[in-house]
């Protein structure tokens, strides 16, 4: 329904889907039980942190400082390879073994969907998802020569420089807007080895899509297929048939 291209070997080194809540709820001393029953059905392994928070008091007279806990529940597939992190502000799912879009909804509806029954008072402040692709090919002519899996347009501006073995890094911000949907786009050469020159390559396409108007939870998942559609149209747009190849499993 929402992916009809699917890549056997995607070069995805995470995605996110987080939800940020207007008003705190309380999960700060115990989740409630049918909300452990879904994240646990999902994400198996449970790991509770405490993260010291500092809070600041400001009054007529004097300005003081309170420590406190934020609880952090964590919780992990069996492989870790997928975690849902629940706190009193936020909620998300990273998932860094990508397999379809389907997947990471069904993880992250489920739990919007229990804090939802949970919490039914509660708003979103934001929503986002985020695909990081980390495109990495050995055997390039040169390490900035991505001519044949990026768009020849996204790579203007490395022709701008004629000595391209003294460039360092090489990387670009572009912000859109579809509606309600924000993406930011980062993309180019980030370079692992800064400040030495390019000699890893190693190509990012980093598709951020966001919501910042108060909605309810129910919403983001409707907001989640909408920024989906643009962050897909918009990797397809980057890249050539000769990376869609090596990502169906086929050698580039």
């Amino acid at each position: 329904m929402y992916e009809a291209i699917r890549y056997a070997r995607p070069y995805l080194k995470e995605t996110i889907a987080r939800v940020d809540f207007i008003i705190a709820v309380n999960l700060d001393s115990a989740l409630p039980s049918r909300l452990t029953t879904v994240a646990s059905k999902h994400f198996p392994i449970v790991e509770p942190i405490d993260t010291p928070v500092k809070k600041i008091n400001i009054s007529e007279r004097n300005l003081s400082q309170q420590q406190t806990n934020l609880r952090q529940w964590n919780f992990y597939d069996r492989d870790r390879e997928k975690q849902l992190t629940l706190t009193s502000s936020y909620a998300f799912v990273s998932c860094k073994k990508y397999a379809t879009y389907e997947n990471i909804k069904g993880d992250f509806g489920a739990i919007i969907d229990e804090l939802q029954k949970t919490f039914p008072d509660v708003k979103a402040a934001r929503f986002g998802l985020r695909y990081i692709n980390n495109i990495e090919i050995n055997g390039l002519k040169s390490p900035t020569d991505w001519s044949l899996y990026i768009n020849e347009f996204l790579l203007k501006p490395v022709d701008f420089f004629e000595n391209k073995i003294n460039l360092t890094r090489l990387f670009h911000v572009a912000e859109l807007k579809y509606e309600d949907i924000d993406i930011k786009f980062q993309f180019g050469m980030p370079n692992p080895d800064y400040p030495a020159s390019i000699k890893r390559p190693i190509f990012v396409l980093d598709l951020d899509g966001y919501v910042q108007c108060a909605h309810s939870l129910s919403d983001s998942l409707t907001y989640m297929d909408k920024a989906h559609e643009q962050i897909q149209y918009l990797f397809e747009k980057s890249i050539t048939d000769k990376l869609r190849e090596g990502m169906n499993g086929n050698s580039t």
